[in-house]
């Protein structure tokens, strides 16, 4: 099977991207200030309820992976829950802004269960949805294609989630900061009327993944693969290695917000930061298939990280007296993310092929759970040493000007420590040894096998 992908099937894939992200960034942008400032909810308890949930949503993704990899339906085993999920998303995205006035304990329990609620449906959409990026033809050139499509419609749906919901919450009379005259009436009903937008054609979009693709790469019959069978995908683990040791790269965005608010004393920056990084990532996505044609995958990562460790080091020796030479390293730094992200993507849905040429089981569900598993450690590691360093350099929040050491330790945090992410994040990559020509050739004796030859 070399089935080559219309552009109507690449586009809506692309398109369901969008939408969900369109969804999930608006989500864990906001979420936590209209918890807070929106349907009061103490500071305390709204960061325990993100807690709690974050440890949950790391441990359902395995389990999601295995039932849908033990799911058996005419209309195979991935594109049932696309098609099920949108509606839920939908409503439980509004559900989430929706907080009633009721009292303390019983606001923080709506706000537990409709955001938990949230996140398990969200999980249920999204290992299926990339499983099925390598279901939906076993052409290594196609599979290239599509996932660089689809990375670069989830990054805009990154920007329209992040940048379009502020706007509609002013259109309709709130604010996503506290401004006198504002009543709290109206500012939940704006957040709330936002939500319904951003749901309803978020969803509509991801629909459009379950509706327009098909599963051409079937799995052998009867087969009910357990958690077990990770540990048999070498390729995987190292790559998921690779992804952990540099996880605080993940999280410039986060360090973003400290930087523009106290280095640069001006909270706009942010939002130019942030264009920077979401636009050079994009860029970077249209020409990394060109570099894996002529680098092969595992060097293109590597060569990313390079670039990356080159421009954070460079700005760590610089400083940040040059906006224009500061937003310009960042603009290198967004390049190396991008392309590594393109790579990422395509040699996890290469390893579910190395997967089942090795045991005769194909488990996408499983394969694309633990890179999930693994984004979300990313994440959680890297905001708790954030908070380790703020707190040894003296980080006082509710202070304009800080130490000299706190200035230090917030420009470190986007210089010195990303640079050392991309070295740390090099070494797995070396024992990484899954080239294209061994995955062309499991490619070619699985078809050989289904063939029965």
């Amino acid at each position: 099977m070399t089935h080559r992908l219309t552009w109507f099937e690449k586009l809506s894939f692309s398109l369901a991207g969008m939408g969900q992200n369109i969804i999930y960034n608006f989500m864990v942008s906001l979420v936590l200030f209209y918890y807070t400032d929106v349907a009061l909810i103490s500071a305390g308890t709204a960061g325990l309820i993100m807690l709690v949930s974050r440890i949950w949503d790391a441990i359902n993704d395995p389990i999601m992976g295995l039932i849908a990899d033990r799911t058996h339906t005419k209309i195979g085993k991935l594109r049932p829950y696309l098609l099920a999920v949108p509606v839920p998303i939908a409503i439980l995205t509004v559900l989430a802004f929706a907080v009633p006035d009721w009292g303390v304990t019983e606001k923080a329990l709506f706000a537990l269960v409709t955001f938990n609620l949230w996140s398990m449906t969200y999980t249920v959409s999204d290992i299926p949805f990339w499983g099925l990026s390598v279901a939906i033809t076993d052409n290594p050139q196609e599979r290239l294609g599509l996932v660089t499509m689809v990375r670069i419609f989830c990054n805009i749906g990154m920007a329209i989630g992040i940048l379009v919901p502020p706007i509609l919450i002013g259109l309709l009379g709130g604010s996503t900061t506290v401004v006198e005259g504002i009543t709290r009436a109206d500012n939940a009903n704006a957040y709330l009327w936002t939500a319904l937008i951003i749901g309803t054609v978020g969803s509509l979009l991801f629909l459009m993944a379950g509706l327009f693709n098909k599963e051409r790469v079937i799995a052998p019959a009867g087969q009910s693969p357990k958690f077990s069978i990770l540990l048999k995908n070498k390729p995987l683990l190292i790559l998921q290695l690779s992804r952990v040791l540099g996880a605080f790269r993940m999280v410039i965005a986060t360090v973003g917000l400290y930087f523009a608010n106290k280095n640069l004393n001006d909270p706009a920056q942010y939002t130019i930061l942030g264009g920077v990084l979401i636009a050079s990532m994009i860029i970077s996505m249209f020409f990394a298939p060109a570099l894996i044609k002529r680098f092969g995958k595992k060097w293109t990562y590597i060569y990313a990280q390079g670039l990356g460790f080159i421009a954070h080091l460079a700005l760590f020796v610089v400083g940040y007296g040059q906006l224009l030479v500061l937003f310009g390293l960042l603009f290198l730094a967004g390049v190396s993310l991008g392309i590594s992200d393109v790579v990422t993507y395509s040699l996890t849905g290469d390893t579910v092929d190395y997967l089942e040429h090795r045991t005769g089981q194909r488990a996408e569900g499983l394969v694309f759970s633990l890179n999930t598993f693994s984004t979300k450690l990313q994440s959680a590691l890297g905001l708790w040493f954030i908070g380790i360093v703020l707190a040894v350099v003296g980080y006082q929040p509710e202070a304009a000007i800080q130490t000299d050491l706190a200035y230090q330790g917030i420009f470190a945090l986007l210089s010195l420590f990303p640079a050392v992410a991309c070295v740390l994040s090099v070494i797995p990559m070396f024992f990484f040894n899954f080239t294209e020509k061994e995955h062309a050739r499991i490619l070619d004796d699985l078809h050989h096998q289904k063939q029965g030859t």
